[in-house]
């Protein structure tokens, strides 16, 4: 009669959950590393030139999208808190001096054309 024998399977030892960290070696330095040429930019930024002629600035202020953006964050309806805010954040961006007649004006031209899109 053959007898059976028995195998025993070996098993792989457990992992360590706390692993050591290897020590982290630094980069061997390059001799001497030639400086990159410059790149040039992909966009070029045009900062408005300030003006002390305030015919000059209104005519810059009137290209911008300023006074129609402001007349659709008011919808088309504002108060003389947001007026004087309005035209302290046009001072900030360097449109004055300014005829504030004009602005208002222009400001009044974009209004109707907000409720004529409606």
């Amino acid at each position: 009669m053959a007898t059976k024998k028995t195998v025993k399977k070996e098993t792989a030892p457990a992992k360590k959950t706390a692993a050591k960290a290897a020590p982290v070696k630094a980069a061997p330095k390059a001799a001497k590393e030639s400086p990159k040429p410059a790149k040039a930019p992909k966009s070029i930024s045009i900062t408005p030139i300030k003006s002390n002629d305030p015919e000059e600035n209104i005519k810059r202020f009137a290209k911008t999208a300023l006074a129609m953006n402001f007349v659709k964050a008011h919808n088309g309806s504002w108060n003389h808190t947001d007026w004087l805010n309005f035209l302290r954040e046009i001072e900030e961006k360097g449109y004055f001096p300014i005829d504030t007649d004009r602005v208002g004006l222009i400001l009044e031209d974009k209004k109707k054309a907000f409720f004529a899109a409606k």
